[in-house]
């Protein structure tokens, strides 16, 4: 018998966990349905990501936006440590006003002075570095930034606008992930800690109103005090489902009891949408050494905004498993510029495809669709920016021609429409399980991160975002780990 299941290794889990373990007497098992990462170079090292096969992924997919037709990639880390082992290591701290925005939305406790003392403990535990000088290529998109009057930006203190490196969690080559900063080395774990991996949760068990345990492929486990759920925007809302808490009528659809009759889980499903701006290049440039994406750029396209509403990521390199690809017409040397709505409206959602854990789920992301058209604008000015980046003299000597939307449009209807079909995630899903007012009838878990109507079961990862931060998430959602151990131990030493 444990006293806490903490159920996904991944940015938050990880942490969850090993802070838990700090109270000598506390019991802690973390199950984690992927695959071990110490010693494992694909996983462990920034510039060995693209060793990484499909049997590092969930292998999801997910539908774009309106008029895009198919679907896309919707890349999920299964292993150890999660994406902060599946991502390029950008670790930008959320702006105080995002953090105060979810406080004024019902998140109570929340608000950026709240959180420092969590962002300050990861800070503490993991080595964060300023990118390298990076490649020429890289180099170029900063001075191209600075040569349409951006001011450069040092990230580790805010979110632009301005244009910089970005601060990776690494030390070197090592990623510095929760798994890697938090747990490792695994056979030194204190006594009262068990990690296990390879262990797939098939559903939660709930007795009396009351979250005793889980069913796994391994058997079952049960614990005394609390189930805190850390599987991410997609697996924590499909493990609630599963158990039978959610939307009642789509329980039903499938056949499956009601617990606890939630609506909002696997509801506003939000992710940063992006679209490409691609250049072949004159001649091959060096290629990368630690991450591809090193270069940001932040824009603020409405002065009334108190932080950027685009971010561009650079990419300098039309990477080898992606070169391939028809849609880059056989060109194998490239760069894209990347620019994704920072704080979007449109919401998505997720839905189970059956009561069988096995089965796919189906995964709408619904980009560009707010009734105010924000980030159609946004994306659009975005693309412009992009365009008028790839202009200047330090990235135009680079460029031989622009692959992609391509010379010939160039009016907004023609970007749009290029938009809708192409637009990419940048895979920060946040949302599924939104925290806030308790009394809100799309709010699944309270500002104490408790699941409404069941005792004994939390949710600590980006699903409970009660709406995006401005960067990319992993610093967030470190923090959400860390804040959560710490309420999860007041409430059993109090």
């Amino acid at each position: 018998m444990w006293d806490y299941i903490v159920v996904g290794g991944g940015s938050a889990g990880c942490i969850v966990a090993a802070r838990l373990a700090e109270n000598p007497v506390a019991k802690v098992l973390l199950l984690e349905a992927g695959r071990p990462d110490e010693g494992d170079e694909a996983a462990a090292l920034l510039s060995c990501l693209d060793k990484q096969d499909d049997s590092y992924d969930w292998g999801y997919t997910a539908s774009t936006a309106a008029g895009a037709g198919g679907v896309i990639s919707y890349s999920r880390a299964k292993m150890l440590g999660g994406c902060a082992n599946h991502n390029d290591c950008a670790f930008l701290p959320p702006p105080a006003s995002d953090l105060d925005r979810w406080a004024a939305m019902g998140a109570t406790g929340w608000d950026a002075a709240s959180m420092q003392p969590a962002l300050k403990r990861i800070e503490t535990r993991l080595t964060i570095e300023a990118s390298p000088p990076g490649t020429v290529l890289s180099r170029a998109f900063i001075a191209a930034g600075l040569e349409l009057g951006l001011p450069e930006c040092n990230y580790r203190e805010k979110a632009g606008p301005g244009a910089g490196w970005f601060p990776l969690n690494a030390d070197g080559d090592l990623r510095q992930s929760s798994s890697i900063a938090y747990l490792h080395p695994l056979a030194s774990l204190p006594d009262n800690l068990t990690v296990r991996t390879g262990v797939f949760v098939r559903r939660l068990l709930i007795e009396n109103g009351k979250a005793m345990g889980v069913e796994t492929t391994a058997g079952e486990c049960r614990c005394d005090c609390e189930v805190i759920l850390c599987g991410g925007s997609i697996n924590t809302p499909q493990l609630l489902m599963l158990s039978g808490i959610g939307p009642a009528a789509h329980l039903k659809q499938h056949g499956m009891g009601v617990i606890a009759d939630l609506p909002g889980v696997g509801q506003n499903l939000v992710d940063h949408v992006s679209a490409n701006i691609v250049h072949e290049l004159r001649e091959p440039a060096p290629c990368w050494q630690r991450t591809p994406c090193e270069a940001v750029i932040t824009m603020q396209t409405d002065d009334a905004l108190p932080v950027p509403d685009l971010l561009l990521h650079f990419i300098p390199q039309l990477r080898e498993k992606y070169a391939g690809q028809a849609r880059f017409g056989g060109v194998r040397h490239g760069f894209k510029i990347s620019p994704n709505v920072t704080r979007p409206r449109s919401r998505g959602w997720l839905e189970l495809g059956s009561a069988n854990p096995a089965d796919k789920l189906r995964i709408e992301l619904n980009y560009l669709s707010d009734e105010e058209g924000h980030d159609e604008r946004t994306l659009l000015r975005g693309l412009r920016l992009s365009r008028e980046l790839g202009a200047t003299r330090a990235l135009s000597s680079w460029s031989k021609r622009e692959i992609l939307p391509g010379p010939d449009k160039v009016t907004d209807a023609d970007l749009i429409a290029y938009m809708r079909r192409n637009c990419e995630t940048v895979y920060h899903p946040a949302g599924t399980c939104r925290m806030g007012d308790v009394n809100a009838s799309d709010t699944v878990v309270g500002p104490d991160l408790k699941v409404k109507g069941i005792a004994g079961l939390r949710v600590a990862d980006a699903s409970v975002f009660p709406d995006m931060v401005t960067v990319n998430i992993n610093n967030t959602v470190m923090m959400v780990g860390e804040h959560a151990a710490h309420l999860v131990a007041k409430d059993y030493l109090t």
